[in-house]
């Protein structure tokens, strides 16, 4: 169905966004993200129930967050492993907006034993890598899962092995029918000159607010939103739209493949193993026998 040109600017207008300000004074920085429409996606492409879908919301809100502070492609991979019945949620978002995630969960257990959300995850460890320009490996920092919401596990996060008082809040609402209505998240930081006083106003101002999905249902805006919540007056210093995106490809999955050597490719056309799904997005893509010969005579190539 064509939308309309006013319809089209709505949709821009409240396009899923992450918006980065940093208060007048500097005593703080801050990152607010709604993106209600790629968690939604999310959701969709993963054919999730609402408990693992919400916390594939709160990670993808949280990795958005984190990713807002850093340049150009860098990157955030935000994941948590644990003995629960969600035994891993991973989120991967870069600072230009593009974000992908996946839950690993027992599909059997999900509906049955699941009373409190804060016990789908157990005890585990949450996992923070930065992906920096000029760095041959990720910066990566772990800390014990305190209450398995991921809010509070990534502020305790930054207490431990950033040493920076860290406010974090990650909503996320439903449907009836089970599918994300609204998707946000609030991550406020003390800067250096920041006082004790300073920070319980922060406090305070976190703690009395509605909750972040009654803000967006309102219809809004990011900066809106931000002026209502924060007790100071900021500067905004970036505003990314946000997209789940993957760049997955058939032909990435070809030269993966190769990898496993000529006998197995072969085995793999015979037995008619022809389907590889992404594990980040459920994209599936299937490989024809065109794509088998090609492989296979590129590797015998290569053994000669």
């Amino acid at each position: 169905m064509k939308l309309s040109v006013e319809e089209l600017k709505k949709k821009y207008k409240f396009r899923d966004r992450v918006v980065r300000v940093i208060s007048v004074d500097g005593k703080f920085r801050c990152s607010l993200i709604v993106n209600s429409t790629a968690t939604k996606t999310a959701q969709a492409k993963h054919e999730l129930s609402i408990v693992p879908a919400f916390f594939q919301s709160r990670a993808m809100s949280a990795a958005s967050l984190l990713a807002s502070f850093l340049k150009g492609e860098e990157r955030i991979i935000l994941e948590t492993n644990s003995n629960g019945v969600i035994s891993k949620v991973y989120a991967e978002a870069s600072q230009n907006g593009e974000i992908r995630s996946y839950v690993d969960y027992d599909h059997k257990r999900i509906e049955t034993e699941i009373n409190r959300l804060e016990d789908a995850l157990g005890l585990g460890l949450l996992n923070v890598s930065r992906i920096l320009f000029n760095n041959t490996e990720p910066i990566s920092g772990v800390v014990p899962l305190q209450r398995g919401d991921i809010a509070t596990d990534l502020a305790y996060y930054f207490i431990q092995s950033e040493q920076i008082p860290t406010s974090v809040i990650l909503d996320v609402d439903f449907d009836d029918d089970g599918t994300v209505k609204s998707s946000g998240g609030l991550l406020v930081q003390a800067m250096p000159g920041a006082t004790d006083s300073d920070l319980q106003k922060i406090v305070d101002s976190m703690t009395e607010m509605e909750k972040l999905s009654q803000y967006i249902e309102r219809e809004m805006l990011v900066p809106e939103i931000m002026k209502e919540v924060l007790p100071f007056e900021f500067n905004i210093l970036s505003s990314v739209p946000v997209d789940f995106f993957c760049r997955c490809s058939k032909e990435q999955f070809v030269t993966r493949i190769m990898t496993l050597g000529l006998d197995e490719v072969k085995s793999m056309k015979v037995e008619g193993h022809n389907e590889a799904v992404c594990r980040y997005c459920n994209n599936k893509y299937y490989l024809t026998d065109k794509d088998f010969e090609g492989m296979i005579q590129d590797l015998r190539a290569k053994r000669n």
